[in-house]
């Protein structure tokens, strides 16, 4: 496993070395080190937090975007709970829980040391995918470092084993400068998100001997709205991509971008992480007996945790990948200093999260896609036409990498049309016969 993918191989000698911090600038993964003067200045409560944080990244193996998720939500909690004077996690009451759950739906304070009125340094598009990677494991980290199991581990959905639907990014109201405004209020998704966070901290300092008793656990987070996931037709996605033109440096790469996410069902985050020697083409060997032996094409992809595994990739998005390296690639390289990503940007460095969001974005539109197409309904997509054309729900998950196969069976849920035209075609009597 390549060293440069890898987050927990970092030495873990504190928060100095691991440069985790949700109370010390605007990012919850801060400057790479803490001095004395930070620590000094925090209070238990967010002393207390912060461990949690490093024990999300270091034993956890949590992703950045999930531990991000958490320490904004968990920001919020130390500053609410800051109002109401409580600085020491030992002093938390399960009404001051609940009080907080109901602040989320409709604020009435503002938060001080929250930055009232902070940005979100997440765009839009990353933290729709950031938020929907991290519902995927939400329920099981949660249950996992509870130690109860999935009845009182999360949150809505995962007290059923169902992953929970992170809801929309938190948001702050506009305000005139130097007056201070409330937060916007969260709705059922968003609230059982942040609460889920809430619950897994308590639960991780009576795991820890920090505190002696959990006042979140008699706490009961709103339920999630179920939605189905966001996929397209078989025509949809070869109209999409059917847009690149790939007479251009920039097309040929846009076509193995797209042919990349829907052979792979890869995240967006996964993609951009992988490297030219992470592809292997299909090829053939001889064995001892000269006989031939075809060697399949696959990618390898590093998930959540760092995470290895290795998916199939098809004979198209092969053909487009060899077109996009021989015939692109050098041109865009020839203008950085070299690396190992698979695909770069104009400078020739490893392409970003939000040039591969405008590329989606532009190819949807061009292909008279909805406007709420993203990167993750290529993901979608993938496992949906997966399922519809006969593959095992096992399989499914490992192409996904989800850890549970509970966050798979959504995509198995059928829509009233559906269910109604396999009625039609199956029925002996759905029809009148002449």
């Amino acid at each position: 496993m390549k060293q440069a993918k890898s987050t927990a191989s970092k030495t873990f000698c504190g928060a100095s070395l691991l440069g985790v911090s949700s109370f010390a600038g605007s990012s919850v993964l801060g400057s790479s080190t803490l001095g004395s003067s930070h620590q000094e200045g925090q209070t238990p409560l967010q002393k207390a937090i912060d461990q949690y944080l490093i024990h999300l990244r270091v034993e956890r193996g949590g992703s950045e975007h999930t531990i991000a998720s958490y320490g904004r939500d968990l920001r919020r909690y130390s500053a609410y709970m800051a109002t109401l004077g409580v600085i020491d996690p030992e002093r938390i009451t399960t009404a001051q829980v609940r009080s907080f759950m109901r602040e989320l739906a409709a604020p009435t304070v503002p938060l001080a040391g929250f930055e009232v009125g902070e940005k979100n340094t997440q765009n839009a598009q990353e933290s729709q995918e950031a938020q929907e990677e991290a519902a995927e494991s939400l329920a099981l980290m949660i249950a996992s470092e509870s130690g109860r199991g999935t009845g009182n581990g999360g949150a809505g959905n995962a007290r059923s084993g169902q992953p929970e639907k992170a809801g929309a990014p938190e948001k702050e109201m506009p305000t005139a400068e130097g007056v201070p405004s409330l937060p916007l209020p969260l709705g059922p998704n968003s609230i059982a998100r942040t609460m889920a966070a809430v619950r897994g901290v308590h639960a991780f300092w009576v795991s820890a001997l920090i505190v002696p008793t959990d006042p979140a656990a008699p706490v009961t987070p709103p339920k999630n709205v179920k939605r189905l996931p966001k996929a397209v037709s078989v025509e949809d996605i070869q109209r999409l991509l059917a847009v690149p033109d790939c007479e251009t440096a920039t097309g040929l790469r846009n076509r193995a971008i797209l042919e990349f996410l829907y052979a792979t069902g890869a995240r967006v985050s996964e993609m951009l992480n992988a490297d030219i020697d992470d592809v292997h083409f299909e090829g053939t060997l001889t064995d001892e007996d000269s006989n031939q032996i075809i060697l399949p094409g696959y990618v390898r992809l590093f998930g959540k945790g760092n995470k290895e595994r290795l998916v199939p990739i098809g004979s198209y998005a092969q053909k487009a990948i060899q077109d996009y390296l021989v015939r692109a690639r050098p041109t865009f390289v020839a203008h950085g200093k070299g690396t190992a990503a698979l695909f770069v940007n104009g400078r020739g460095g490893r392409l970003g999260r939000q040039g591969a969001w405008l590329i989606l974005k532009e190819a949807a539109e061009a292909a008279g896609l909805s406007s709420d197409f993203s990167p993750h309904s290529m993901r979608h997509s993938f496992a949906t036409h997966l399922l519809q054309g006969g593959a095992d729900i096992r399989v499914v998950q490992e192409l996904l990498g989800h850890a549970s196969i509970a966050t798979t069976q959504v995509y198995t849920k059928v829509t009233p049309e559906g269910l109604m035209e396999v009625y039609r075609m199956a029925h002996p009597r759905a029809h009148e016969r002449g």
